[in-house]
């Protein structure tokens, strides 16, 4: 006799996966992390909290899996199609739009705010340092490759989340010219 390796249960729907994190980071940009609640989440996308707690196992979880989400939505930048320069720039661009003009910026400050969520956060900062260490390392520009992705991060969350207010590509440009002449 074979054993049959299906997985038990009913399939998950991918569409209703991808509105529950859609409205969480939306909710957690609109009412924070306190007044968000797995209720709220589920009926804003017609499920139930139990379905909700079958595919995360708490709120933190859920919280965490669409600020993640959302940054996953955030165009890839490929090294190599320019230049050093224009490679950051459009990673950086990429960036600022979504936190900027999406709910994951003040999502991500809404999570900044509970301690218990500080370990994963850093895990999903650490995720996007990661894209910008690529083109670092794809241009051979490892010298102060941390301390230019410090600056650039710092630059990013920054103006966007605590001056509210997207640079313009003038100041990018200027930011990475310097990078550029460091690296």
């Amino acid at each position: 006799m074979s054993k049959q390796n299906t997985p038990r249960g009913r399939p998950q729907n991918k569409e209703l996966t991808r509105q529950v994190l859609s409205q969480t980071l939306i909710a957690l940009a609109n009412k924070g992390y306190n007044g968000t609640s797995t209720q709220l989440i589920a009926e804003t996308t017609n499920t139930s909290k139990q379905a909700l707690y079958r595919r995360w196992p708490s709120k933190a979880a859920l919280a965490t899996d669409a600020l993640r989400n959302g940054f996953r939505l955030v165009p890839p930048t490929y090294p190599g199609i320019s230049s050093f320069q224009n490679d950051l720039q459009e990673a950086i661009t990429n960036i600022l739009t979504a936190l900027h003009d999406t709910p994951l910026g003040n999502a991500w400050l809404a999570l900044l705010s509970e301690p218990a969520l500080a370990e994963e956060l850093a895990l999903i900062e650490g995720e996007q340092r990661t894209h910008l260490r690529q083109i670092f390392v794809y241009w051979n520009s490892t010298s102060m490759m941390e301390t230019s992705i410090d600056q650039l991060m710092g630059f990013l969350f920054f103006t966007t989340l605590i001056r509210r207010r997207k640079p313009s590509s003038e100041e990018i440009s200027s930011i990475l010219q310097g990078i550029a002449q460091r690296s």
